[in-house]
């Protein structure tokens, strides 16, 4: 993935999030991910996500990789990948990143 640029993510299993979404089972949430994903790109201005594609859960505690590459026009890709198996659960374009 040349011209990509990674961080780490993990939302923790005593997040807050965890007791309700799903309990038993819990997932984080679609809403938390891009949170962070716009927390980490976010540049001067308004955000707007253009595209998002939710591919696969995420459990509370499984570490993930967000992955970002600038495009023409202003625009950003965006994918989270799982940490060891890298299989991607979420991908998305955002206009207005860093």
């Amino acid at each position: 993935m040349t011209g990509w640029t990674r961080r780490a993510l993990e939302v923790p299993e005593n997040h807050p999030t965890a007791g309700g979404h799903f309990p038993g089972h819990p997932i984080v949430p679609g809403a938390l991910l891009l949170d962070e994903v716009a927390r980490l790109l976010a540049g001067p201005g308004p955000l707007t996500f253009r595209a998002v594609k939710f591919l696969a859960p995420v459990p509370h505690g499984e570490p993930v990789d967000l992955l970002w590459q600038a495009q023409d026009g202003g625009l950003c890709r965006f994918e989270i990948r799982r940490g060891e198996d890298q299989a991607l659960v979420l991908t998305g374009t955002l206009e207005g990143a860093a």
